[in-house]
């Protein structure tokens, strides 16, 4: 009997043991269960987090490319050729399958949207998108899908689709968007072909009024700006008026207008009289190697915005290499290539920082001639070598320093194209401007009206070279008469195939995203506070004097 309850004793021992033992494995299995899962989830969160730090570059993780700002012809020499290029209703777009990458081009071929799916979240769910991530700006449907729309910034949207709307949907693929790319394509894709062809000139108003032609050349002809010069500037409230009147009568168009000026400062100044002119740009260039070039073109966009006017054709960049030279002069910064360089980019961030487009000029370089192209055709005999030294320099730091607008002069550059002018020359424009020095915003011709063109084209053919060239706006500053000369010769290089709709495509895409950029508007001013502008130009001028 003792021998039998000792048995039932270490029996009921082992069971417990059994039991016990078996309860702590299985304590023990659920707690590395629950290990992994928080980890994977501390995986998941970080994943979804590198996702949205890089969206917010304007990237993807683990690519260098970022949209709005990465030519397709980059990733074709990363991964070569896309296995599918093709235009749909939204316009063009690549796709890499191996890769399992999507991309949506502009009529530029830069890529806008970057579309993936990345396999270190090809488990997460749509519950752990948003307890991460937050509620989406945004529920869409893409390609049938469901996705969730994050607004990023001004620039970048993220957009993660999902295989279902449930809470347990995983993510199929994340697209991240350049938003001003979009809307341009939006505006682009609805767009005529007249209005597409208006958007191509920039021209003058002929007096102080808006008289009923140019009224109908923006209405009915849809031209994308105009210039005004110190004809149209008589006094503060006329000219007030005016701009407001262009605005006006631009009201039921989709985009707005380029209302410009050539306001350098010095000799060349448009704005009313009653405006003290700020300094030349020699005078700019004599103190502290251009110390206050930055405050002067801040100054000039302070008053142009003031007036409603968005675009200046300036700074001046051409490098004053030539005592001779009958149209330069103490327009230029002065004689050495860094103080240009310098100044030029200083005082065209300071117009920038008061949303007031800069564009530089004259490319490729005006300072050493010795004809004036306002009556006839300069040529430069220098060699690349020589070029690339002096004259060049300047239009790459600007370009390098963001400026997305160019003025080409009328002149002949002997060695990039000896018989034609630069200003619809393709091996400058194209070449040498967009290619070389990778250029990728709007290029505007010098006035066609120029004594350099009209001496030696038809004003037509001028414009539709100066297209084919890679240009994309055509300045004609004087007169009515040669607008529709030009809009009826683009028109019949379109008829003849000798121009093609995807190049205007091309123009109109830059010239679009120049204005989205600089957030231009038709909205009109109600007044100029001319004594505190001239209070702070005078203040600049003593600055400058002293030191000088």
């Amino acid at each position: 009997m003792r021998k039998l309850c000792r048995f039932l004793k270490l029996l009921v021992i082992s069971a417990l043991f059994i039991v016990i033992t078996g309860c702590s494995n299985e304590e023990s299995v659920k707690n590395e269960e629950l290990k992994q899962e928080n980890k994977q989830k501390e995986q998941n969160k970080q994943a979804l987090i590198a996702i949205r730090d890089a969206a917010e570059k304007g990237q993807l993780p683990n690519q260098q490319w970022e949209v709005g700002e990465t030519p397709f012809r980059t990733v074709q020499e990363q991964l070569g050729e896309a296995d599918k290029i093709e235009r749909d209703s939204n316009g063009i777009y690549a796709m890499y399958e191996k890769q399992q990458l999507k991309l949506r081009l502009t009529e530029n071929n830069q890529v806008y949207t970057l579309r993936s799916l990345d396999s270190t979240v090809d488990d997460i769910t749509l519950s752990q998108t948003e307890e991460v991530l937050g509620t989406a700006d945004e529920l869409v449907v893409e390609e049938g899908k469901p996705a969730f729309v994050y607004e990023l910034n001004d620039e970048y949207q993220l957009t993660i689709i999902f295989s279902t709307s449930e809470k347990s949907g995983i993510i199929e693929e994340v697209a991240v968007v350049h938003k001003p790319s979009v809307e341009v394509q939006n505006v682009l894709q609805k767009m005529m072909l007249d209005e597409k062809l208006g958007q191509l000139l920039l021209i003058g108003v002929q007096g102080p009024q808006l008289d009923s032609v140019a009224k109908t050349l923006i209405q009915d002809k849809h031209v994308g700006g105009i210039i005004l010069f110190k004809r149209n500037f008589e006094s503060v409230s006329q000219s007030l008026d005016l701009i407001n009147d262009l605005k006006q009568a631009n009201t039921n168009a989709d985009t707005p207008l380029f209302i410009s000026a050539d306001e350098e400062g010095g000799r060349v100044t448009r704005l009313p009289k009653a405006l003290v002119k700020t300094p030349s740009n020699r005078k700019i260039g004599h103190v502290e190697n251009g110390k206050y070039a930055y405050d002067v073109g801040e100054l000039i966009g302070r008053k142009m915005s003031a007036f409603g006017l968005n675009m200046d054709f300036a700074p001046v960049l051409d490098v004053d290499s030539n005592p001779n030279n009958p149209v330069i002069g103490d327009r230029s910064y002065g004689a050495d290539v860094q103080l240009v360089s310098k100044a030029g980019i200083q005082q065209a961030n300071g117009m920038m920082s008061q949303h007031v487009i800069p564009v530089v000029k004259h490319f490729p370089g005006h300072g050493d001639t010795s004809v004036d192209s306002h009556i006839d055709l300069p040529v430069i005999k220098h060699n690349k070598e020589r070029l690339q030294k002096v004259e060049l320099p300047p239009f790459k730091r600007a370009i390098d320093g963001g400026v997305k607008a160019v003025m080409v002069g009328h002149l002949i550059v002997e060695a990039y194209d000896p018989k034609i002018p630069a200003s619809f020359s393709k091996k400058i424009i194209q070449d040498l401007l967009r290619d070389e020095l990778q250029f990728d915003g709007v290029v505007i011709t010098d006035d066609l009206v120029m004594g350099a063109v009209g001496k030696n084209y038809a004003i037509g053919e001028a414009a539709v070279r100066s297209i084919q060239a890679g240009g994309d706006i055509l300045l004609v500053g004087h007169n009515y008469t040669p607008v529709n000369e030009i809009l009826t010769a683009l028109q019949k290089a379109i008829d003849e195939g000798t121009l093609t709709e995807k190049r205007i495509n091309e123009s109109v895409e830059r010239i679009l995203l120049l204005k989205q950029q600089y957030q231009i508007n038709d909205v009109q001013k109600d007044k100029v506070d001319v004594e505190k502008l001239n209070r702070q130009t005078m203040e600049l001028i003593k600055k400058i004097e002293a030191r000088n």
